[in-house]
């Protein structure tokens, strides 16, 4: 199957692919290229300093804890399949565990669109903001992204643990304890 890169984050994500298939292929060893589908923490989980390029998730939550509508790309209805970190990093460990070499999908098999995410968050912290919905300021937007974890998890057994509304209650529980630095 072609693959062709039409952005310059596909571009680099296919590039460590080859390099991985290189190493593999010329010096016998395991490397597997895990593409992981929306990874999400918190802000307190190490996403702060990333600012306007931290998770989404993370950017929605911290505008809604603030008061702030989350700005939207068109209408909201794009749909991502969110993943915990904790159930990237243990597909990580089961990846070496395995000794695996090719590409494999880490996901939920689960999409979810960006006002289904601002409601769960609203709900989450109890409030009632609205997104405000903006032009998208990018060319080639993927608009719909869901994984097909089927290799993976035949390779290794591995199934996403973390549901996403009960991601979105951990990333939304230290505004809800203010004795927890944000």
């Amino acid at each position: 199957m072609s693959v062709s890169a039409q952005t310059a984050y596909e571009a680099s994500k296919l590039a460590r692919e080859r390099y991985a298939e290189y190493y593999a292929n010329h010096h016998g060893m395991a490397m597997a290229g895990l593409r992981f589908f929306s990874v999400y923490q918190g802000f307190g989980g190490n996403e702060k300093h990333k600012g306007e390029y931290a998770n989404t998730v993370a950017q929605f939550a911290d505008a809604i804890a603030n008061g702030e509508a989350p700005k939207l790309f068109g209408d909201g209805t794009q749909t991502r399949d969110f993943t915990h970190v904790d159930d990237v990093a243990w597909a990580c460990e089961l990846a070496a565990d395995h000794k695996l070499t090719g590409v494999y999908n880490v996901g939920t098999e689960k999409a979810y669109t960006f006002n289904e995410m601002v409601e769960l968050i609203n709900d989450a912290l109890g409030t009632e903001i609205d997104p405000e919905y903006i032009e998208c300021p990018f060319d080639n937007y993927v608009h719909d992204t869901m994984a097909d974890v089927t290799k993976f998890r035949e390779a290794t057994g591995w199934e996403p643990k973390i549901e996403f509304a009960d991601g979105i209650k951990q990333v939304c529980e230290p505004y809800l304890n203010e004795s927890v630095e944000i």
